[in-house]
């Protein structure tokens, strides 16, 4: 992708005044400066932590035009998030489904395919994101392949009331709200928060003719095209979504090293599509919603009404987390559940009227999942050795029903039952590591954890008319051991190796779940063993007085029995175990503060993968972060650009919709602060109104990337 020059000018300009340098304590989310929790399950100095761990505050978040949580996590070094509306997640090359996403210590990917509903988690109501690059199975077991990212929301500390409220108004019609109240007296804390975000005017996707599989490929001169070569025909029009999230907190603090807290969330988000439109015309003018396009070599494209419409969705969950802490005896306890008691979506029927609002018959697919955890852990200090200990335990499991139903824009539209599946799997495990000072300068961390984990309980009715036993349970033990070594050449410099194994389990439709798309009759295979995962990593970690931050690493991972769908069979398809995967790269952050005002950052990563020889084009070779901030009381302006690079896979036409070009984006936010209580931010991004197109890589969803957009937002606490 060639830049334009404006972008290459402003480009330039930032790298100037990053001056080879990257972020300051005044933008704690690259420094390496602060504690983390969650890399050992230990507060421990970043610095020291053999591993690449990074942080986003509260602080951090509020700089910025955030509008998710995914672009707060996007803004360390290695992970880059989709900007559509929805936001997605890749670190080092993996996607949700190989990170393992905490809330308050309860996981949130889900059980029905293990993605993350990053939307679904209240921004406004965090208080520090820590991500921890790499295989970390050791600790907490399947889906921690390519890290964890603990996020931590908000709880009162101090004695007292307080209060905050948020609201924004910005471009798409898209307004967000957050209010919390938070309060503690003696050894009583509670607190209550309300999020919003709505948007109504995303554009998010072209429509495009179906090709049919009886007539070969070609060309119907006179039509854009996908990168796929088919003729786009109209735009489903814009995507309204609502997120809302909304709970409470309380808190017991028995003395002063023994705290027993309890959370509750409830999230609601829902999707769908307005104001469809057609390009094709009949003979007399008016809008056609039927037809077939003829192409060279005998090609037909046909479309029908659908082909404009986009899914309506709905989504429910209650997380509840309980959390007792005591630090006098080093035992952490934790249990939680996450209930997503709704979930899924309704695709519109063919035959739905276009003269009466499209509405009609359509497909619903419902797949709510439930997901409990529990884990107990102590730690002992003795001598060199700082020992830790822990169990855990979890239970998953999805039902999933597929009925025709008569209204296709109601979630609770009557129908007749097609298909009904489901499954379950659990696990317990035994986790042990040993933090060993072994030399003035030498610290070992040696560990592993013992998981055994069953799955159970499937069964899908349309599955080979029946003729196939889902329901026979299968166990498997996995032992996950990690091998870190840090050296600290003094206190401002510190190399580190590691070593671990990670593994992740077969998601559960992958086991129980037989589906057909778009002609296609995908099987499950319930005897799909767990993939495995060794990642080896070599870094570190530099301060150069009190101004500047590096930190370099190189990380190369190997996966084993690399779970995918074959497609040998145009008209069948199955999930297998099949050779290998891997991925390699490296990461170099610099964090410069210039002055009391001044600080900025860079970070890079190169990485590139392959399933079983064949480049992965998933993962983006090239990912930049750059950005300059500057902050003199009542001011505080950032400036802050992020490259992609090329996605598009080989055969397919870069700069059509479908294709994942490369493309440099610049966001700009300015925060007026008049005074402690009271501040307002206007924030611009896509400064310079990039087109690109891009995908969502955890649901399959392409999209056509949002020009400039500007947000205003208010700011008021006590």
């Amino acid at each position: 992708m060639s830049l334009k020059s404006k972008e290459i000018t402003a480009l330039l300009a930032v790298l100037a005044l990053t001056g080879a340098g990257s972020v300051s304590a005044e933008t704690p989310v690259y420094t390496l400066k602060g504690i983390t929790v969650t890399a050992n399950r230990q507060a421990e100095r970043l610095q020291d932590v053999p591993a690449n761990v990074q942080v986003v505050t509260e602080k951090d978040i509020q700089k910025r035009n955030v509008q998710n949580t995914a672009q707060a996590v996007a803004m360390v070094t290695g992970v880059s998030a989709s900007q559509s509306v929805e936001g997605t997640v890749n670190l080092r090359g993996y996607d949700s489904r190989n990170i393992l996403v905490l809330v308050d210590g309860q996981p949130m990917n889900t059980a029905w395919n293990g993605d993350v509903d990053w939307n679904m988690i209240p921004v406004e109501n965090i208080r520090k994101i820590e991500v921890v690059s790499g295989g970390q199975s050791a600790l907490y077991g399947g889906r921690a392949v390519g890290g964890v990212i603990n996020i931590m929301t908000k709880t009162q500390k101090q004695d007292g009331l307080h209060g905050s409220a948020t609201v924004s108004y910005g471009s798409n019609a898209t307004v967000n709200q957050g209010y919390a109240l938070n309060g503690k007296k003696d050894k009583v804390s509670f607190g209550a928060f309300y999020n919003s975000h709505i948007t109504n005017g995303w554009k998010d996707y072209y429509a495009t003719a179906s090709h049919s599989t009886k007539t070969p490929k070609g060309v119907v001169s006179g039509y854009e095209t996908d990168a796929q070569g088919n003729p786009v025909i109209g735009s489903r029009g814009k995507k309204y979504v609502m997120s809302e999230n909304y709970g409470f907190t309380m808190g017991y603090d028995f003395n002063d090293d023994q705290r027993l807290t309890y959370k509750f969330t409830r999230a609601n988000y829902d999707w769908k599509y307005k104001d469809s439109e057609s390009y094709e015309r009949k003979e007399d003018g008016s809008t056609s919603w039927n037809g077939t396009l003829h192409g060279t070599n005998g090609s037909k494209y046909t479309y029908s009404p659908s082909s404009f419409l986009g899914t309506r969705g709905w989504r429910s969950y209650n997380m509840h987390s309980l959390t007792y802490n005591d630090q006098k005896n080093k035992i952490h306890a934790h249990i939680g559940m996450t209930d997503y008691f709704k979930d899924g979506y309704i695709t519109p029927d063919k035959t739905v009227n276009p003269a009466k609002d499209f509405d009609g018959k359509g497909k619903k697919t419902s797949y709510p999942s439930k997901s409990w955890n529990m884990d107990l852990n102590k730690r002992w200090a003795l001598g060199a050795h700082n020992l830790l200990a822990g169990v855990s335990y979890g239970q998953d499991k999805f039902n999933e029903t597929i009925s025709s139903v008569t209204d296709w824009k109601s979630w609770n539209s009557s129908g007749t039952v097609d298909q009904k599946a489901g499954g379950k799997d659990k696990y317990w495990s035994l986790y042990a590591q040993d933090k060993w000072n072994f030399a003035p300068k030498w610290t070992a961390y040696i560990g592993g954890r013992y998981d055994h984990y069953r799955k159970y309980g499937g069964y899908d009715s349309k599955i080979y008319a029946g003729k196939e036993d889902l329901s026979s349970g299968k166990s498997y033990e996995k032992f996950s051991p990690k091998l870190s070594l840090d050296y600290a050449a003094n206190r401002d410099t510190n190399f580190y190796l590691s070593y671990g194994k990670s593994f992740n389990t077969p998601i559960l439709y992958q086991l129980f779940r037989y589906s057909n798309f778009m002609g296609r009759n995908i099987y499950p295979n319930k005897d799909l063993e767990p993939e495995t995962t060794d990642t080896w990593e070599l870094g570190m970690k530099q301060k150069i007085g009190s101004k500047t931050d590096i930190h370099a690493d190189v990380f190369y991972a190997k996966t084993k029995d690399y779970i995918r769908l074959n497609d040998s069979d145009e008209k069948h398809e199955f999930y297998e175990n099949a050779g290998d995967a891997k991925t390699h790269g490296f990461e170099i952050s610099l964090n410069q503060h210039h002055s009391d005002a001044w600080t900025s950052y860079i970070n890079y990563t190169w990485q590139t993968g392959k399933v079983e020889g064949k480049k992965n084009y998933d993962i983006p070779r090239h990912l930049l972060h750059l950005g300059t901030t500057y902050s003199k009381n009542p001011w505080t302006v950032n400036l802050d650009g992020m490259f992609i690079s090329d996605r598009t896979e080989a055969g397919e036409e870069s700069g059509h919709f479908k294709a994942r070009d490369a493309y440099f984006l610049m966001n700009l936010s300015t925060n007026y602060q008049f005074n402690k209580n009271f501040g307002i931010q206007f924030a611009v991004n896509n400064l310079f109104d990039r087109e690109y197109y891009d995908e969502d890589i955890s649901n399959n969803h392409y999209y056509i990337g949002d020009g400039r957009t500007y947000t205003l937002t208010a700011r008021y606490s006590f």
